[in-house]
């Protein structure tokens, strides 16, 4: 699920809401997958400075933190609240939550090579379901903030590993441009994956939703 937005939309969206400037209109937005270096923390592990991983917090779900000093996790998880920016210390390692460098697009790391490429997805009720509920096609009415994919998106078969182990799939982004381009969102995937060689990444229908509230 998409929940975080971006530094750059946040700015767009205040300029044009309140500030009388023009939103940028994205006729076409482009779906990317984001890797973590080490996957789900472990115990008992050694990580090396700038390591990232994902730790399933107390809000109940995955967060992304990057180990801001070396060192080795407890035996024993210490409380991990998901505090957007919050700073963990587990057993020597130090691991900071990274929202705000994701929001900043410092964080934000893709796969790279193996026929990885974004999903390109053109804008439209048709493409995209109204708040009122998944598969809908009219202007949304709806009271939950919430919209999802009516088609299945796929990505293009992995021709080389993109997130061999122990690196992990953990979540997804959207652009406003096939490469480089400004981030618009970026949000969780439910469970981190790895994704090796003659893999399919799809959503099916329903199931890649955005989140405003």
């Amino acid at each position: 699920m998409l929940t975080g937005t971006s530094t750059y939309w946040q700015n767009k969206s205040l300029d044009a809401t309140y500030r009388g400037q023009a939103l940028p209109a994205i006729a076409t937005f482009y779906i990317a997958l984001l890797t973590c270096t080490n996957g789900v923390v472990a115990r008992s592990t050694a990580y090396a400075a700038n390591n990232t991983v994902v730790v399933l917090t107390s809000d109940g779900y995955y967060h992304l933190y990057k180990v801001t000093t070396a060192g080795t996790t407890a035996s024993t998880a210490p409380s991990y609240p998901g505090v957007p920016n919050e700073v963990i210390t587990d057993g020597t390692a130090v691991l900071t939550e990274q929202t705000s460098a994701l929001d900043q697009a410092t964080a934000i790391v893709e796969p790279s090579g193996g026929g990885y490429a974004r999903v390109a997805v053109t804008s439209s009720l048709a493409n995209m379901s109204g708040t009122q509920g998944a598969g809908t096609t009219a202007v949304s009415s709806g009271t939950t903030g919430t919209i999802s994919n009516n088609n299945q998106l796929a990505f293009p078969a992995s021709t080389a590993a993109w997130a061999a182990a122990p690196a992990m799939v953990w979540g997804t982004a959207v652009f406003d441009a096939s490469t480089a381009g400004d981030l618009i969102q970026w949000g969780v995937l439910g469970s981190p994956q790895n994704v090796g060689t003659g893999v399919t990444v799809t959503f099916n229908a329903g199931s890649f939703t955005v989140q405003m509230s």
